[in-house]
């Protein structure tokens, strides 16, 4: 492709953040990644999770390059890409425990320029990028124009929640929702979201949208286990519907403006 020309509507960049780590953020971004498939969206999903990348685990890929080659300059995202569940385009993280992993910010910013030039193929580019709010992090959500911040009703989960956002706040997307994962009723998901929220109003002055909460539902684990997305292997399950619900919403509030053209 030529320099400047236009290729398209940039994709949407949403990043999907754990409060802490165990919260099951990687789980909801695989999952919501095929459920936006499910509902038409061209989506790209990215292991983004240098310290833990297990997408390709829920993906059913096979050894292959990954995410460091791309990093180290060595392959494009097209030559990396691979097809997942329902359609959805993975780029997998997969590595050797304790190989160095290549992420200075011209190499994150090269990924990310690539991540924008897909528009001709993607409508939404899905980042799992683990939790903390290490530089890395940070650079993945300054680039985004979403930010799903996942947690649980544990007040550790809640406190972490809105550490997070006062942290990355200034540097994320537009658009921050909070979902409520395991929780054990609505009612408590409600009450988890709306104390991070309360507090990010009071203290922060910024709205935070409730993007959903996620039941615990033993399915969720089985389904893990053999290595599948629920939203795939248990369509019926009470975890595929919060997950279906959730997709709804972002296309309703992400996807539904226009996009920038993006030149490349």
């Amino acid at each position: 492709m030529l320099a400047h020309e236009p290729s398209g509507p940039a994709p949407r960049l949403l990043s999907v953040v754990g409060a802490k780590g165990g919260v099951g953020a990687t789980t909801v971004a695989v999952n919501l990644a095929v459920a936006l498939s499910q509902f038409g969206q061209r989506v790209v999903l990215v292991d983004a999770d240098l310290r833990g990348p297990n997408v390709d685990t829920l993906c059913q890929l096979d050894d292959g390059d990954s995410l460091v080659e791309v990093l180290a300059g060595q392959r494009s995202v097209h030559e990396v890409l691979r097809r997942g569940p329902a359609g959805v385009q993975v780029l997998p993280g997969k590595w050797s425990a304790g190989e160095p992993v290549e992420c200075s910010p011209a190499a994150q910013e090269r990924l990310i320029e690539e991540l924008r030039g897909l528009g001709s193929h993607a409508d939404v580019v899905i980042l799992d990028v683990g939790s903390g709010v290490c530089p890395r992090v940070r650079r993945f959500l300054a680039a985004s124009q979403a930010m799903a911040l996942v947690t649980t009703p544990d007040n550790v989960a809640v406190m972490d929640a809105y550490a997070s956002i006062k942290v990355l706040a200034s540097e994320s997307s537009p658009w921050v929702g909070t979902l409520v994962n395991f929780a054990l009723s609505g009612e408590q998901a409600a009450d988890a979201a709306g104390r991070i929220a309360l507090c990010c109003r009071r203290f922060l002055g910024r709205e935070i949208d409730d993007a959903g909460w996620v039941p615990v539902d033993p399915a969720v684990k089985v389904s893990g286990n053999e290595g599948k997305p629920h939203v795939v292997a248990l369509p019926d399950c009470s975890a595929t519907r919060a997950m279906q619900r959730m997709a709804a919403h972002v296309v309703s509030t992400v996807l539904s403006e226009p996009a920038a053209v993006a030149v490349g």
